[in-house]
């Protein structure tokens, strides 16, 4: 069992947000990882025709260490050079681990998948389920009674702007929204280009503000009580009274009124 095994929470899809290399990637990396030794076997058949026996045993070694390498690699790693070229890593489909000594057999017996590293998530970063913080009862208990209402959560950027969550806000470099997901856009200068160009959406339902990673590139992380938790992608979250959200590098802290 690898140490990838061993950390994985439970109850948590290892392939979750994954996406399945397609066609041409898998001809790529074939045509590397096996394209070159039999390219390399084809020029030592003739050099060995033509009497050069020397070279030849030389390029057969060659290849031989090409496939070699190339196995422990994808054993090891799930990645080759191949793989590499191709964006592709190539894991057991029911951990999400490389394959490791048992290679061969799994691969045969149809155990192993082939995900794309570039259109979605590496099946080797954490996979990690979204932070759930207990129900706030007291504030439950309180929006039921008649005439009491609570103002929508303020929004407080680290260049000094405020928004209130009055209606979704969509933060980013250039951000847009869907036309069935209508929100308030804000532009926020990123000279370091750690934002996406829509990299978080922020809603409040009355009861509870919430913040939806877009699939941004860097990320996003709730600090709660001094502990990171990385959002996944796409999956809405719950936010305490005052959360601080980090949005690649830059930093926001949602405000609450109790």
């Amino acid at each position: 069992m690898t140490t990838q095994d061993q950390t994985r929470p439970a109850d948590v899809d290892p392939l979750v947000l994954t996406a399945p290399a397609h066609a041409g990637q898998r001809v790529a990396a074939f045509a590397v990882d096996v394209g070159v030794p039999l390219l390399l076997a084809v020029a030592a058949g003739f050099l060995f025709a033509g009497g050069n026996t020397g070279l030849g045993v030389v390029v057969v070694l060659v290849a031989v260490a090409w496939i070699g390498v190339a196995l422990g690699l994808v054993a090891r790693t799930g990645r080759s050079l191949g793989r590499i070229a191709a964006s592709t890593r190539t894991v057991r489909r029911s951990t999400g681990a490389a394959a490791g000594a048992s290679l061969l057999p799994a691969f045969f017996s149809g155990r192993l998948g082939t995900f794309d590293v570039h259109r979605g998530r590496d099946p080797f970063a954490p996979a990690l389920a979204a932070f759930e913080f207990p129900p706030p009862e007291p504030v439950l208990l309180l929006s039921a009674l008649p005439g009491l209402t609570r103002s929508a959560p303020v929004v407080v950027l680290d260049s000094g702007q405020t928004f209130s969550l009055d209606s979704p806000l969509v933060l980013g470099r250039n951000p847009a929204a869907p036309v069935d997901a209508p929100a308030q856009l804000h532009r926020w200068v990123d000279l370091s280009r750690t934002l996406s160009k829509s990299h978080a959406r922020l809603e409040w339902d009355g009861r509870l503000a919430w913040v939806t990673d877009l699939g941004s590139t860097n990320g996003t992380i709730l600090q709660a009580a001094g502990v990171p938790h990385p959002l996944l992608p796409f999956q809405r979250t719950p936010l305490p009274a005052e959360a601080t959200l980090e949005l690649g590098d830059r930093v926001i802290i949602v405000k609450t009124a109790s």
